[in-house]
């Protein structure tokens, strides 16, 4: 009966959905121009930095500083501004969390849906551990770029993608999703995430019944 169904797993996208991954990523940037250049990033300029990849943002910091510099700087300098990340992340701790996540997770774990979060940069299980969230993940699976996230996340949890939802904060977070036939939660701009079955301004703004039954909806 369609009202038993229950959803399996839900699969996460790190950035923005359990810190301010955003205003960390600003915040080595300002760190990198001053180490580079003898000068910060005004702070104006913070929202051109939301969910960029490093290359783009060293590109919008070169550009803003009028530099050039050969290829195989660009690869140090990218070198330079993650360790820079680094030592933010390894700052963080539990005030951290962005508000409403720990209850999301503790709400899907008490439903036993299984979770996993995807991990770019290899440094996410530390970063879950530090702002103590670590207890309510199943699973942390590292990406790369052959290979859907969230397809490599639904095997690894040993389910299928249409028994999931997802969730991400970028469009192609949303493409990702859909390619596995999972449900697409959007958490951030609405125009960015159109294509999501389900959008919310801030992860704070998802409950578990919600979400169980926009699942429920398109079964």
């Amino acid at each position: 009966m369609k009202g038993c169904l229950i959803m399996d797993g839900a699969i996460f996208s790190f950035n923005n959905i359990f810190v301010n991954t955003n205003k960390l990523s600003f915040t080595a940037w300002q760190r990198f121009a001053m180490y580079e250049f003898g000068m910060g990033l005004p702070g104006k300029l913070a929202s051109q930095f939301d969910n960029l990849t490093p290359s783009q943002g060293l590109s919008l910091v070169l550009a803003h500083f009028n530099a050039n510099p050969a290829p195989s700087e660009k690869a140090s300098m990218i070198a330079e501004w993650q360790k820079f990340l680094n030592e933010e992340a390894d700052s963080l701790s539990e005030k951290d969390q962005l508000p409403g996540i720990k209850r999301l997770l503790l709400n899907l774990y008490d439903h036993y849906v299984k979770i996993a979060v995807l991990d770019a940069n290899g440094d996410v299980q530390n970063v879950l551990k530090q702002i103590d969230l670590d207890n309510y993940v199943d699973s942390i699976v590292k990406t790369n770029d052959k290979e859907n996230p969230y397809l490599t996340a639904v095997n690894q949890l040993n389910l299928i993608g249409a028994n999931c939802i997802g969730v991400g904060t970028t469009a192609h977070d949303i493409e990702n999703i859909h390619h596995i036939n999972a449900i697409a939660i959007g958490v951030g701009d609405a125009t960015t995430l159109a294509n999501a079955d389900y959008q919310v301004v801030q992860v704070g703004d998802l409950r578990y019944p919600m979400l169980q039954k926009i699942w429920e909806d398109k079964q």
